[in-house]
């Protein structure tokens, strides 16, 4: 094994892979979703410059489909692997070990990322405890497990998990293959998930998370209007347009019994929330128009020169 490279192998198995070939329709994501795996691991490892490659070759055994992959990083990355382990090995080859696609990094069993995955399972966390020496205790039920604080952050990346989703769990959904598999000591030891704990790595995405609300008053003009579900109608309040719903009950009403007309140009004074909040690594905004205090026609008229 090369400092600056390593090869590791994946490996697709089953009855639907007899003739050693895989439908490019879920090759191809998989592959670009593997890739994200490494670029998303290396800036949670390394930081946000970090960056790893990947090169694919192809091999194969009965029943399977097999791809090799050469990893490379670049050299500056190695001197970063100090704080994760006192063995004198690669960066990206700690970051295998770490992602838990192998275990032949170091004199014992490490656990990474896929064994966290499959050991929380369906289950809900109890707590989580920091120890010594950068590890933590995670307690589930009436079990207890040690990682170190690099596979939990790991766990923690929604990118990193969704990548990992596409890799694992989106091919073994076909019928015919039964599991993913990796090694990287030329299949002397295999990390395996099979269908049912392919399951596992499905993920939620992230529950957004409000950064900041207020509500002002505002006078907005109709640029259009929409009575389908939502009631979402787009404004302009003269700087920029966008879409806002209406939860005005009595406004609503009146637009229902037709009690109050509108075309293209019209105004409102209203009363507007603004709502920003962040989704997946984001940030957002919503717009929601409380009360509707008055219409407001656009035309200007001359106004009689009262005392």
């Amino acid at each position: 094994m090369e400092s600056d490279d390593m090869k590791f192998r994946i490996i697709y198995d089953g009855p639907a892979l007899e003739n050693h070939d895989m439908d490019v329709r879920d090759l191809a994501p998989a592959l670009i979703a593997l890739s994200d795996v490494f670029e998303e691991a290396a800036k949670t490892l390394y930081g946000k410059k970090a960056t790893v490659s990947v090169k694919v070759n192809a091999s194969f055994k009965a029943g399977s489909f097999g791809i090799d992959l050469l990893a490379s990083s670049p050299s500056w990355i190695k001197q970063a692997v100090e704080f994760l382990s006192g063995e004198n090995v690669s960066a990206t080859l700690n970051l295998i070990t770490l992602l838990g696609l192998t275990k032949v990094a170091g004199k014992q069993a490490s656990k990474g990322l896929l064994d966290l995955i499959k050991w929380i399972g369906p289950r809900k966390v109890k707590s989580i405890h920091k120890l010594p020496n950068r590890n933590v205790k995670i307690f589930i039920d009436d079990e207890e497990e040690v990682f170190e604080e690099e596979v939990v952050e790991l766990y923690k990346n929604y990118k990193l998990r969704e990548a990992l989703q596409d890799v694992i769990a989106k091919p073994l959904e076909r019928e015919g293959i039964d599991s993913f598999a990796a090694t990287a000591d030329q299949g002397k030891t295999f990390i395996t998930v099979t269908r049912a704990e392919s399951e596992y790595f499905y993920v939620d995405r992230p529950v957004d998370s409000i950064l900041s609300e207020s509500v002002a008053e505002k006078a907005l003009q109709v640029i259009s209007i929409s009575f389908s579900e939502g009631n979402k109608w787009r404004f302009s309040d003269g700087s920029a347009s966008f879409l806002a719903e209406i939860t005005d009950e009595n406004f609503l009403h009146d637009i229902d019994t037709m009690r109050l007309n509108f075309s293209k140009g019209d105004m409102l004074l209203t009363d507007l929330k603004v709502t920003q909040y962040m989704s997946g690594d984001s940030i957002k905004t919503s717009y929601e128009v409380t009360k509707v205090k008055k219409q407001i026609n656009p035309q200007r008229q001359i106004e009689f020169p009262f005392e």
